[in-house]
């Protein structure tokens, strides 16, 4: 497991838009507005962000795909492991 967390950590760190949307849904479960808003991110970005990290397998979609108001994002197990890992390696503030 340490090898694909560290591998996702790399990932992640390569953008500060992907760290914060993460760090964002490392709290709890959240639609592209409140990340916006949280991270002060513009939407291009935290869309963009949300992509990358769903295509990793880090982040899921907790609604229907059809669905286009309301389309609430979570971390998976994969990329909750992979928070928590950069947390443990002083990678990044867990606040």
């Amino acid at each position: 497991m340490g090898g694909t967390a560290a591998a996702d950590a790399g990932f992640i760190k390569g953008s500060k838009h992907r760290v914060a949307v993460l760090r964002r849904l490392a709290e709890s479960p959240a639609i592209p507005k409140e990340i916006k808003n949280d991270t002060d991110r513009p939407y291009s970005r935290v869309s963009d962000a949300v992509d990358d990290l769903r295509e990793q397998g880090l982040v899921e979609l907790l609604v229907p795909e059809e669905q286009t108001k309301g389309r609430l994002y979570a971390l998976t197990d994969r990329g909750e492991e992979c928070w928590e890992f950069m947390v443990d390696q002083g990678m990044v503030d867990p606040d």
